[in-house]
């Protein structure tokens, strides 16, 4: 097993000056930790199904490519869910990308040991999908998306990642879905209500306020044939849903064919 680290920093300051303003922290390090403490809980409670979501990527991958595949993780973070997933499973190449420095180390601490290679990079993901045509069997895309504002943007990072992808490959990607006739904004007024009984505890009381101010802040979902228009209009040949989350379907996983 070979571990490549690539670190380019490009953390803007406006970047930073957003985060402070959203938590009420100056200190890059503290806004890390307590971020990173909340996705933690989702994660360690399975909050967002990551346990079902991991089980189902496994099995689609291995029907796909029994004969190994090369696979990019986009916005990676620490990258332990998806890294236990792959371990039995014949990855030719691993390659994560994310913004977070911090990210990025915990990445490294958890495929170091991996039984296969790994590149990690600090990037812009639409950088590193630009920089690779038809390089890779597999690309994984797990709650990013919503998180660009436009329609033109998600066309845009869809287009690049069906370029990026050999023919025949696919995208898994793990999405919020705007329900049908329903506005964002009673989207998440609806989400509050139940996250909070359904979520806090264990998330405490700051750290729920936290996840929904971003929420509320920063994603941008679209429908579900919202989604699937957008994968199909970037070029991808089909386009289907295989997993909902139980909790009213807040969270889809779709996975798009080249």
């Amino acid at each position: 097993m070979h571990l490549l680290i690539a670190f380019e920093a490009i953390m803007t300051e406006v970047s930073i000056q957003e985060n402070s303003s959203a938590s009420g922290q100056t200190d890059p390090h503290s806004i890390f930790e307590t971020d990173w403490r909340i996705y933690r809980t989702l994660v360690d409670y399975n909050l967002f199904c990551h346990r079902e979501i991991a089980s189902i990527l496994s099995k689609e991958i291995t029907d796909r490519f029994p004969d190994g595949f090369k696979f990019l993780d986009l916005a990676c973070g620490d990258a332990e869910v998806i890294s236990r997933a792959l371990r039995p499973l014949n990855v030719h190449r691993y390659h994560g990308v994310d913004l977070s420095p911090q990210a990025l180390d915990l990445a490294w601490k958890n495929l170091v040991a991996a039984p296969f290679d790994a590149r990690l990079e600090e990037k812009d993901i639409r950088r590193v999908l630009l920089e690779n045509p038809q390089e890779f069997d597999v690309v994984w895309c797990g709650l990013c998306l919503h998180h660009f504002a436009s329609w033109d943007e998600k066309a845009e990072v869809l287009t690049a990642i069906y370029r990026a992808l050999n023919p025949g490959g696919m995208l898994l990607t793990f999405e919020p879905v705007l329900p049908d006739g329903v506005t964002l904004d009673a989207f998440n007024r609806n989400n509050r209500q139940y996250f909070r009984q359904q979520w806090s505890p264990p998330l405490s009381g700051a750290d729920f306020m936290r996840m929904m101010d971003h929420i509320e802040t920063c994603d941008f979902p679209e429908t579900k044939t919202g989604w699937q228009r957008a994968g199909l209009e970037a070029g991808f040949q089909s386009a289907e849903t295989l997993f909902a989350m139980p909790s009213k379907g807040y969270c889809q996983l779709f996975r798009f064919v080249r």
